[in-house]
């Protein structure tokens, strides 16, 4: 899991068990592609709300529910 980052958080909710968890897209150092659910606590979800900041931008809309599966980001430039 060292080798990954987060590059999106897409939705964030509650497990069965009550836990917040977050649906993340990650990529590893090869490139690869993957989404995950991991717990908002997780070291990689941490660092990732902490170093970027985005606001929600367009729905993301699955073609056969038309259900939201997540939103768009769009990066906030921050003052520095």
């Amino acid at each position: 899991m060292d080798d990954n980052e987060v590059i999106a958080v897409l939705v964030a909710g509650y497990d069965d068990e009550g836990a917040e968890r977050a649906t993340v897209i990650l990529r590893d150092s090869h490139g690869n592609v993957s989404m995950k659910q991991m717990g908002v606590e997780d070291r990689l979800v941490q660092r990732a709300a902490s170093t970027d900041r985005f606001r929600r931008g367009k729905p993301i809309v699955d073609p056969q529910s038309r259900e939201v599966v997540g939103y768009e980001l769009e990066r906030v430039a921050l003052s520095h």
